[in-house]
């Protein structure tokens, strides 16, 4: 039988619940230390190890002991052989809990185990027992569901990257056509430069004048090459203060040759006092891309006559509010509640993920989307985005 559950542990064990027990009366006074204004950071950790080395794991009872691997005559035990350093500001957060007369305190720790860790839920309280100074605390394993939300936040992760994969392919297009000119350029001119020196008598201001346009071609190149890498080669999850009118802005000379082959205009409307958000770039130019290439082919594809697009950006109290307007053929409500929903999609080919991954890339960022049906036909997604303090 484990220590200290003597008279409740049949019926404890038989709802597989773990319990177990800290003495925190030696560690109780470390509290006002880490309480103090301004403490060093090394003199904090040297707080919390002694904090660890302190408290006394007293008593387990069965379930307890099987979940931890420890035996009843192990006890009693530091706190540091079961609790990780990295994260023992939550014990202290529970023993100050326990000072204050607080009901109860909840955290997800990873425990340790023998071999390794174990994610469990903590959650502490206190008991009228003979010792004030005890806390009294129950473990529930949530490895397996730490391990799916890690799943589904690299599924999520692998999903993005695709899409920004298939967002490069529909830029092939754009790249094509404004690395073209500048390449034909650089030909021509190179051409015709030798041709000038191939004459007897070579025309160096001809020669020089076909140079000088092969440096302003290759410049032009290179500049096309330099906003695909912008778009490309960024890590996913850099967050930093991040200007939108630019961003937007490049994002939309970046499209326009691609709109323009879907007979598409596209009109900005961004306010002057745009406030930054914190965010990734990479992700918001894959969100903007997405949106205006979606609704320029939701517009060919039904073939609409005016195939107009606006984005017009404000700022709304601590929000900065987004609007991407189409005139397009609109959505049905029928098919409305289901935009955002993965593998959903009203065009003939393509997977159904665009929207989904915008809605992920908005609340990654702490924002919500929506989408408002235009009064006079076509769509409006609107986003709202904290702006960065």
């Amino acid at each position: 039988m484990a220590v200290g559950f003597e008279g409740a542990t049949r019926a404890v064990d038989a709802m597989g619940l773990a319990l177990g027990r800290f003495d925190a009366a030696a560690a109780l006074p470390l509290l006002a230390a880490l309480a103090e204004p301004g403490l060093a950071d090394a003199r904090r950790d040297d707080l919390l190890r002694r904090l660890l080395a302190k408290v006394r794991l007293v008593a387990l009872n069965c379930r307890a002991g099987k979940l931890l691997g420890i035996g009843e005559a192990a006890l009693p035990l530091a706190a540091s052989d079961v609790w990780p350093f990295a994260q023992a500001d939550l014990l202290a957060e529970s023993l100050q809990a326990l000072a204050e007369h607080d009901s109860r305190f909840q955290a997800q720790i990873a425990i340790k185990v023998p071999g390794g860790s174990l994610h469990v839920r903590y959650t502490s309280w206190h008991e009228p027992v003979d010792a004030p100074d005890q806390l009294t605390f129950g473990l529930l394993d949530v490895s397996d569901q730490v391990a799916a939300q890690q799943a589904l936040r690299e599924h999520s992760a692998k999903m993005t990257h695709a899409d920004r994969l298939s967002t490069l392919g529909v830029m092939t297009a754009t790249i094509a056509h404004e690395v073209r000119q500048p390449l034909s350029v650089i030909l021509a001119s190179a051409q015709a430069a030798l041709r000038w020196l191939r004459r007897p008598e070579p025309d160096l201001l001809q020669i020089e004048q076909r140079l000088e346009s092969i440096v302003l071609g290759g410049a032009k190149a290179e500049e096309t090459v330099a906003r695909l890498r912008q778009l490309a080669a960024g890590r996913a999850g850099e967050y930093g203060r991040c200007a939108l009118r630019p961003l937007i802005e490049e994002t939309a000379d970046f499209l326009r040759p691609e709109l323009a082959s879907r007979q598409a205009s596209l009109v900005l409307d961004i306010a002057g006092d745009l406030p930054p958000v914190r965010g990734d770039g990479v992700q918001l130019r894959q969100l903007v891309i997405n949106l205006l290439v979606n609704a320029a082919q939701a517009m060919a594809d039904a073939q609409c006559w005016n195939r107009a697009l606006k984005v017009r950006a404000r700022r709304e109290g601590d929000l900065v509010q987004i609007d991407v307007e189409d005139s397009g053929p609109g959505i049905p409500n029928a098919e409305r509640d289901r935009l955002f929903e993965g593998f959903f999609t009203t065009k003939a080919s393509g997977l159904g993920l665009g929207l989904k991954i915008c809605r992920q890339i908005v609340e990654d960022h702490g924002g919500t989307i929506a989408h408002i049906p235009r009064p006079s036909g076509g769509s409006i997604f609107r986003i709202r985005l904290p702006h960065a303090t």
